[in-house]
């Protein structure tokens, strides 16, 4: 009768490791899934070898690509093989 007391108990009770673990287990999954990129890619390897010998101008009016960042201007972008939107 004892053991099944204690399974029992044990059984309803919730240990602070378990919570702990099971704590963890979520911010380790939450992050995964914030930290993940898109699938689908902006680069564009075709664009990069056009232009990865090319000299750009210093005009620097700032672009956005389609990776979101900011460059100096559509040549400087396409030199990371990477389109402006």
């Amino acid at each position: 009768m004892k053991i099944e007391a204690q399974l029992k108990k044990n059984k309803n009770n919730k240990s602070p490791n378990r919570i702990i673990g099971k704590l963890l287990t979520m911010i380790v999954f939450l992050f995964l899934i914030t930290s993940c990129k898109k699938a689908s890619s902006c680069y564009d390897e075709e664009l990069y070898q056009q232009y990865k010998d090319k000299g750009c101008t210093t005009d620097c009016p700032g672009v956005t690509g389609c990776d979101g960042k900011t460059y100096c201007n559509e040549c400087e972008a396409n030199r990371h093989g990477i389109r402006v939107k």
